[in-house]
């Protein structure tokens, strides 16, 4: 049985997953929208998407261990599997099916 509080470590994992995954998302945006045509401009821009992703995943992290130290596991657990899908969702989106429609 899960507890009210597990079930809100949960539910704040999954949110804080999300709020990893937007750093990533507008990094991804930046590389469509960019003129520039070196591959070195557009890798920095993934690399710093994903560099403040894992800064904002480490924070939240931190910040719920500070606040409910017994609930760190399912919020950890909870924030990594919803960036980890979250990211899958949007690429296999973004180079399968979107293509799909297009052609």
């Amino acid at each position: 049985m899960i507890s009210t509080t597990m079930l809100i470590a949960i539910i704040c994992g999954v949110v804080a997953g999300l709020l990893g995954f937007a750093p990533l998302f507008i990094a991804t945006r930046l590389v469509r929208k960019s003129e520039s045509t070196q591959s070195i401009t557009l890798g920095l821009y993934g690399l710093g998407g994903s560099c403040v992703s894992l800064i904002v995943v480490a924070a939240l992290l931190v910040v719920c261990a500070v606040v409910n130290r017994g609930m760190v596991a399912p919020f950890a657990i909870a924030e990594i599997l919803t960036l980890v899908v979250s990211t899958s969702v949007y690429v296999v989106y973004k180079n399968v099916l979107a293509k799909r429609k297009r052609g």
